[in-house]
This record gives C-alpha cells, structure tokens and sequence, in this order.
C-alpha cells in the first residue's frame, strides 16, 4: 500500500518559503496543495513553471486555504509580525503547523500559541533545523553517550556572509531573536542543563543595524548549571564565506565542525596551498538538515515520532534570547 501523501500549503515564498517548497516537492509523502504569497502572481509563474496543481492565494484568503480539506498541514515562513493570527488560525482549522522561528516575537504569546495546539490536539513544530542537520546530530550523540566524558564548554560561530536588505535589518525583530537564538537553542541542546546566568557584549557597524539601536555583531557567554561554558559569536557580515562552526570540549577530547566547502578540491603548491570556499549561505549550508526536519515532520504526523522540538525547547530558547538581550543592552549579567 502507498504511503499517505499530506497535504501542505506553504505560507510565504521568501527564501525559507522556498527551501521548504524544495523539500516538500522531493518527499514522497507530502503533496504541496497551496502557495500562499501576497505577490500572488509569482507564486502562479512557480507553480506553472513547475507543473504543479498547487493553487496560488494572497494573505487576505487564508480562510479559503484553511478551509480546504486537503490540506492537513500548514508551514509558515511569513513575516514573524503575522505568525501569532496565522498559527491561531491554522490550529482552529485542524491543521497541524510547522513554524519558522520565532513562533512569534515575545514568550507569552508563544506560550499561548504552545497552549492553543495542546488543547487542539494538533502539532506545532519550531523549525530549529540544525538539530537536524547530520554533523551535529553526531556530537550529540556522543555527547549524550559521553563517548569523550562530560562537556566542559560549548562554542559556537555563526556570521552570514553578507548583510541582508535595509528593510529586512529593521523588521528582522533584532539580531538577537533572529540569529543568535539558533545557537542558544544548540547550547541548551548540547549543555543538557538549564541555563543560570548569561552575559553578552554588542557592536553595531552597520549604520541601518546602528539607527533602529540592534547589533550586527554579538559574543554572549552562557554558564549552565551543569557547569558547562557555552560561547557564542554571532554575526550579520563575515568577510569569508557563511562560517558556521561548532566545538564541544570535554573531559577525554572533544568534537569540531567546520565549514562546509563548496567542492572537495584543494590547489597544491609550492608558495601555497588554496582550498574551494565554503558555502555562501544558509540554503545551501543546511539543505540536509531542511530536508530532514521535513521528513521528521512528517513522522509526526503519521504518529511515528514525538516532536523534535518541543515546547519546553521552544521556551527555554526563546528565554534565554530575552535575557541576553538585557544583558546585553545594559552591559549587566543576568541570571536566570
């Protein structure tokens, strides 16, 4: 017997609209049913360049999509401002919903969000994709098997190669929540302890990131109560390519990620040695991790997995991003 296809609608066709467009076209249990895009027409040209029977629809006719029995899930990668409204409604229609962080801009309203699903009884999914990306799933697994002994300390860096457009700098929601809560959320995954006390230091050299008062580089410290050490340096511009790295140290060794070349290729010579540069960006850097966390939406669905990303993880995440963001603006620790 075939496997039940889902059906999804896609709200918002950015660049994680369509990554996971991608990724629900190449899953051979997910059907994409809608595109939901306020520039309507370009979700139409997608559609009919494809050859897909997904039909198009604006914001304003969300009820419409809602209300198609087709459609069993919902992935939402619009503006974080109308997360809150599209969440709600997903849910009050039946849908399980799959959300690109943040589920919404402040932790009560998430929390409301998280209460919403559980009285529903349908899924709400936090896409912290690289807890599903291949490397990293491997440190964690031998740090949960404490193959080198327990964590001392945990260092992330994650800087994008270049800075993203004026307009997206001032609605982003702040450096902070739309960056740095990724590699919060990996410290809280690998730490395996709660958080008590976070200090962070900020700079700003961008004049839009200076003019709406955000950071466009950022190291924070988080010390658990575990013992562990987690140092993070995040940024919106590095002058290589998209540098995103790991560390974990422990008692017998420790793990390390690198960049991910763009080719396996190295020039050899005697004055000196070139190799390929790494990825350019987060769509090509985490293309597996985006696939898998589909997938794994999709056992959840089909009741064969618990969600990867919980509440409880949501939270912790989301609490840890607001006192860092004090801590970081008034230059003070704070604990937790």
């Amino acid at each position: 017997m075939a496997a039940k296809k889902f059906g999804f609608a896609v709200l918002g066709m950015g660049n994680m609209g369509g990554v996971h467009v991608q990724s629900l076209l190449l899953s051979a249990r997910a059907k994409l049913q809608w595109l939901v895009r306020s520039q309507v027409k370009d979700a139409e040209r997608f559609v009919q360049s494809h050859g897909l029977p997904a039909r198009c629809a604006t914001p304003d006719d969300l009820d419409l999509v809602l209300d198609d029995s087709s459609v069993d899930a919902v992935v939402i990668c619009s503006p974080t401002d109308v997360h809150e409204d599209q969440i709600r409604r997903s849910l009050q229609a039946g849908k399980a919903v799959f959300c690109e962080k943040p589920i919404t801009a402040d932790t009560e309203s998430t929390a409301a969000c998280y209460d919403l699903s559980e009285r529903l009884r349908h899924p709400l999914f936090c896409a912290f994709h690289r807890r599903f990306d291949p490397s990293f799933r491997e440190v964690k697994a031998g740090v949960e098997n404490r193959t080198l002994g327990g964590v001392k300390m945990i260092r992330c860096s994650s800087h994008d190669q270049d800075y993203p457009p004026a307009s997206y700098l001032r609605s982003s929601g702040g450096l902070i929540k739309d960056s740095t809560i990724h590699d919060l959320d990996m410290s809280l995954w690998l730490a395996g302890s709660r958080p008590k006390r976070v200090m962070g230091q900020g700079q700003a050299f961008h004049p839009v990131v200076a003019e709406v008062g955000d950071f466009d580089l950022l190291v924070a410290t988080v010390l658990f109560e575990n013992g562990v050490v987690a140092v993070i340096d995040n940024g919106r511009k590095s002058s290589q390519a998209y540098d995103q790295r790991l560390e974990v140290i422990c008692e017998k060794g420790g793990y390390q990620v690198g960049n991910q070349p763009t080719n396996l290729m190295s020039v050899l010579r005697a004055d000196a040695t070139s190799a390929a540069p790494g990825e350019s960006g987060f769509v090509t850097r985490y293309v597996d991790a985006y696939r898998a966390e589909i997938e794994h939406f999709l056992d959840v669905l089909e009741g064969r997995a618990q969600l990867g990303v919980s509440r409880q993880d949501t939270l912790a995440a989301m609490s840890l991003a607001d006192a860092l963001t004090t801590a970081t603006k008034t230059q003070r620790p704070v604990d937790l």
